[in-house]
């Protein structure tokens, strides 16, 4: 079966949505929070496509999966620390920045709501790793309930995590931290298994023609405006989630196979830099809006601060590029490696 391209193409192109919510949330300049409410979808549909691909996975793949995604969250979360501590210039700095860091509760925010104390981003990643154990151990169970019930469950987590995280945050009486709803099972969970659910042929059989795509996207974008300066500044709104299943259903009942080179080198990327530029970008994003900083005034009007993430994406991705040619030299090596014992032992 020919890959999607589609999919590997929408991957990168929410891997620079993320940029774009990192770095205009909380700037103040022009456009900045309507820009951080369109980004929304982005870090949802990287859940939707991850449960899309890991429904046909085997249990051998989805335990090789966990393993991979335990050390990229054990590796980027030492690389930031390192990072951050190596701005200190004495040990008595260092130990007092490790007291910031991790504050009473920190372990147990990270343990329970997947919360990085290290760097908030990097939270993504233990929710990922939650819901992988999750399918693994309970996958079997969800998938053998009705077709109507897995529907259901899922659009009940969804709706009612959004519901909840609202009615308390406008609560003043109640400590309900961001942490409380942006987490595995509130958060990534219902969008993953929307991903599991839409692997079937009853998602993409709602028949959409192409050109009525831009229009439900815009009216989805405009939706999304009228939720934030109606309601406030909110993790997730309805047009953000109406946002993913139209971009998921375009992906479904649109998908690229066969497409020229051009369109399979950016797909190619999609595939091999998008999760890495989700971790990594932040580390060049505080370096480019330092210097930024350093060199310019603040400005509030489009000028060069808009331009920032384009930059960090670029540069990310290159980055990104470099750790894929390694891995997948490291690869070619251990295989020739493991030829070379095989005839060998013959």
């Amino acid at each position: 079966m020919k890959r999607n391209l589609t999919i590997d193409i929408l991957r990168l192109a929410a891997a620079f949505t993320v940029v774009c919510l990192h770095n205009f949330s909380g700037s103040g300049v022009a456009g900045a929070e309507e820009t951080v409410a369109l980004a929304r979808f982005a870090v949802p549909l990287f859940f939707l496509f991850s449960g899309y691909f890991c429904a046909v996975m085997s249990r051998e793949r989805k335990l090789r999966q966990i393993l991979r995604i335990f050390a990229w969250a054990v590796l980027a979360n030492l690389c930031y620390l390192a990072l951050d501590l190596s701005r200190q210039s004495n040990e008595f700095l260092v130990k007092l920045r490790m007291q910031q860091i991790f504050p009473e509760g920190s372990v147990k925010n990270l343990l329970l709501f997947n919360e990085s104390p290290i760097s908030a981003h990097l939270w993504f990643l233990g929710a990922f790793l939650y819901i992988l154990i999750l399918d693994l151990l309970l996958g079997w169970l969800f998938d053998k309930l009705p077709q109507w019930v897995k529907w259901g469950f899922t659009i009940a987590l969804l709706l009612g995590g959004l519901t909840l995280y609202q009615l308390l945050t406008r609560n003043p009486e109640v400590n309900f931290q961001l942490y409380h709803y942006r987490n595995f099972l509130l958060f990534g969970l219902p969008f993953f298994l929307i991903g599991k659910l839409i692997r079937t042929r009853s998602f993409d059989k709602l028949k959409i023609s192409g050109f009525l795509y831009p229009s439900l996207l815009f009216f989805a974008a405009t939706l999304t405006i009228f939720e934030y300066r109606a309601l406030g500044a909110w993790e997730l709104y309805i047009g953000s989630i109406i946002t993913v299943l139209l971009l998921a259903h375009l992906a479904l009942r649109y998908p690229l196979t066969d497409a020229p080179k051009a369109v399979r080198a950016i797909a190619w990327l999609g595939r091999e830099t998008a999760f890495t530029v989700y971790i990594i970008h932040i580390y060049f994003l505080d370096l480019i809006r330092g210097i930024y900083w350093a060199n310019h005034p603040w400005q509030f009007e489009f000028g060069v601060y808009h331009m920032i993430p384009l930059l960090v994406f670029v540069i990310s991705m290159a980055a990104a590029l470099l750790i894929a040619f390694a891995r997948i030299g490291a690869k070619k090596l251990l295989a020739k490696t493991m030829k070379k014992r095989a005839r060998a032992q013959e």
